[in-house]
């Protein structure tokens, strides 16, 4: 089994305030340019170009962008972990990484877009084990620097959480997220009661389970539309929306603009989902 799982990246432009959240994953983000703020927990940090942060599984965030700023550009990377020592190393480090270790992540990142956009044969392995050679190198430069490593709370098991098999839920949404999805749906394959359900899914992710689903639709959405030629239209069914209309009234409150305007800002990004 492969120590690390690439699981999303995305490179692009953003201008807009992402809502306080948190996943089971890693998330490692890099700024290239722009200004804003960066929320972990209670703590708010500056952003500033040529800096990035390790977000481990379970923290509270969100990313601000500052007025009357060019948007921030951004490098994004989702992940997992399975090797136990691994895990334990990067959620015990500083998450936080300057100018002096940013040019070897930019290095690493852009070696995952590019074999991303290639998807030549073995591509996925070989992204994962960049991955992995950045992480690793991440972890022993922190190390050997002598920082006092920033102590964060055991992450609560996730593939079982009180009662519900997780990974099983989360099966059942990547599958059928392009498919009407109810609350009692969810409930019945979570086996517990709705109630339930959306007390596991604030305590696991800052938000309802079908908020979830929608987030899931738009991350998909904003790969769709920066990845390829298909129309609106098309998207809107493809990710679960009974109608182009309410999809672009959606899209707009999210992201405070028409799907075809962020196509056309995000003409030069990536997004690529491993899932």
């Amino acid at each position: 089994m492969a120590e690390c799982s690439l699981l999303w990246s995305g490179k692009y432009h953003q201008n807009w305030e992402t809502e306080l959240h948190s996943h089971i994953f890693f998330q490692m983000i890099g700024f290239e340019g722009g200004k804003g703020m960066i929320r972990i927990d209670d703590e708010h940090y500056d952003i500033s170009s040529q800096q990035g942060y390790l977000i481990v599984p379970q923290k509270m965030h969100s990313i601000i962008c500052a007025e009357n700023f060019e948007p921030l550009k951004i490098l994004d990377l989702k992940f997992s972990i399975s090797n136990p020592e691994l895990f334990e190393d990067l959620i015990t480090i500083d998450g936080h990484f300057d100018a002096e270790f940013f040019p070897r992540f930019q290095h690493f990142f852009n070696k995952i877009i590019e074999e991303s956009a290639a998807q030549r044969p073995y591509y996925y392995p070989l992204v994962s084990e960049y991955l992995h050679e950045m992480l690793v190198w991440l972890i022993r430069e922190k190390k050997s620097g002598g920082m006092q490593p920033e102590t964060f709370p055991e992450p609560a098991p996730v593939k079982q959480y009180k009662g519900v098999d997780i990974d099983q839920l989360m099966q059942y949404i990547h599958f059928n997220y392009s498919n009407i999805i109810s609350l009692d749906d969810l409930s019945v394959t979570a086996k517990v009661n709705k109630t339930m359900l959306i007390s596991i899914f604030k305590e696991l992710y800052g938000t309802t389970p079908i908020r979830y689903v929608n987030r899931i639709r738009m991350q998909k959405a904003k790969e769709l539309l920066v990845n390829t030629d298909t129309s609106v239209g098309e998207i809107a069914e493809l990710i679960g929306f009974q109608s182009i209309h309410y999809f672009s009234r959606y899209f707009r409150s999210k992201e405070n603009c028409t799907p075809i305007e962020y196509r056309m800002r995000n003409a030069k990004s990536r997004y690529f989902n491993y899932l």
